[in-house]
């Protein structure tokens, strides 16, 4: 029982923290969508390819990488160590967002025309690649915090980000509203605002947490940094092309989207407007119950590692499938819930029948979107990277066809079309490999 209990407060911690955020977020859209309409949520949706692929190039894997070492160090009783290692990566993460931002913010015209196809974008891109050494630096303090048990610094990160967002959204739509360049500059920058404060607040936290550290944990002797730096390395780099190669065939999705929605419609604003409608509307409200997932899978990945290394079969058992029937229960409750009152939430939030109608839509997904992600969590615990690699990428392929050749014949029911059968083989796939294992 008290094993179990450090999971169980992580798990609350982090789903109180992500129900909370969701919350602020969904008012926050709430208001953008009553500000700058669905045409301009549409173009503030079409950065978050590029600004996405900043996150699997400069820092996702080093994140779950620093995560994963820095338990080890600290089961060891080598605080030092996993020191070491989040200077290492701060390091790291620095220069490759740097980089990063410097050609996004130098090219952003080039970008906008050649691949988004919408210059409205510019600006918006531009500011957003700015913060990205911030995000970088506050995801891997994120990652040590997880590492060492301390699921609470996250949690409140996420929360205070959210809250700052929305405040200098607010503010910002009724004194400066006439001096934005394009009326999605207003989200991005209470999206910066939002990432500066968060990040103020994380490193804030771990300079003055620092000493409490060695005062509870002994040092062991000393450590080398070119081991140190290999092992980052030795695991980072897979995990980064792992979330690279998705979050690439992602990107292309989303940017082929709109523009394959216009090859059946014929018009270039109803096809973004449409777009901002599915991804900055319906969507979210569809991934809201995966707050409790997605803790879920945070806390459960160490889990999953650390009952595969006991080398207990039982155990690994039930690790995997008490998470998997949950999911299976909020995604049957989910679809329930979405299909009945879909209409009724589109209309009541958004003033949007459309929204209404791709809600009641979507619902059908919502049992494969949170099982399929529990059993990824799962299939990674155990090692099995490879493996949910190629399934991930064969599911977005299957997305991209859909989008390619069945959006242009039948509109938004060939994009909805492909998210069914792609989650169906994900989901299958996932299942498939994981009974093989156990």
């Amino acid at each position: 029982m008290k094993k179990a209990s450090p999971f169980i407060c992580g798990t609350v911690i982090l789903t109180l923290s992500n129900f909370l955020s969701r919350l602020i977020g969904f008012y926050n859209r709430i208001f953008l969508a009553g500000v700058i309409g669905a045409h301009q949520m549409g173009i503030y949706q079409l950065i978050f390819p590029v600004y996405l692929l900043g996150f699997a190039v400069c820092f996702q894997g080093f994140q779950i990488a620093l995560s994963k070492i820095t338990a080890e160090k600290k089961a060891a009783g080598n605080i030092d160590a996993a020191r070491l290692v989040l200077r290492i990566t701060i390091v790291l993460t620095l220069c490759l967002c740097i980089i990063f931002s410097f050609f996004v913010f130098w090219y952003a015209e080039e970008i906008c025309s050649v691949f988004l196809h919408e210059p409205d974008c510019v600006p918006c891109l531009r500011l957003a690649v700015l913060v990205l050494p911030f995000v970088g630096v506050k995801n891997c303090i994120h990652g040590y915090c997880l590492g060492i048990g301390n699921s609470g610094v996250p949690a409140v990160s996420l929360c205070l980000e959210q809250i700052s967002r929305v405040s200098s959204i607010f503010l910002l739509s009724v004194f400066m509203m006439e001096k934005m360049p394009v009326a999605a500059f207003l989200a991005v920058c209470g999206m910066a605002v939002g990432e500066i404060v968060s990040f103020c607040f994380t490193v804030i936290y771990y300079l003055l947490h620092k000493k409490a550290d060695l005062a509870c944990v002994s040092s062991a002797s000393f450590v080398s940094k070119h081991s140190v730096f290999y092992e980052l390395l030795s695991l980072g780099i897979p995990l980064t092309l792992n979330s690279l190669s998705v979050t690439l065939l992602q990107s292309v999705q989303s940017i082929l989207i709109p523009m394959m929605l216009y090859r059946f419609y014929g018009n270039r604003y109803r096809s973004v407007e449409i777009y901002g409608i599915l991804s900055g509307m319906a969507l979210p409200f569809i991934m809201f119950p995966s707050t409790i997932t997605n803790a879920l899978s945070l806390m459960l990945l160490p889990k999953i590692s650390a009952a595969k290394a006991e080398n207990n079969p039982a155990y690994l058992r039930r690790c995997a499938i008490l998470p998997l029937i949950f999911c299976v229960i909020l995604g049957v409750g989910a679809f329930c819930g979405f299909f009945v009152l879909g209409p009724w939430i589109g209309n009541f939030f958004f003033h949007n029948r459309l929204c209404g109608e791709y809600l009641r839509l979507l619902s059908f997904l919502c049992p494969f979107l949170y099982c399929s992600s529990i059993l990824s969590t799962i299939l990674n615990g155990l090692g099995k990277t490879k493996d949910t690699l190629l399934h991930n990428s064969v599911s977005l392929v299957i997305q991209i066809c859909f989008i390619l050749f069945v959006i242009p014949l039948y509109g938004v029911a060939g994009y909805l079309g492909g998210l069914m059968v792609s989650s169906l083989f994900l989901c299958w796939a996932n299942y498939r490999k994981l009974r093989s294992v156990i």
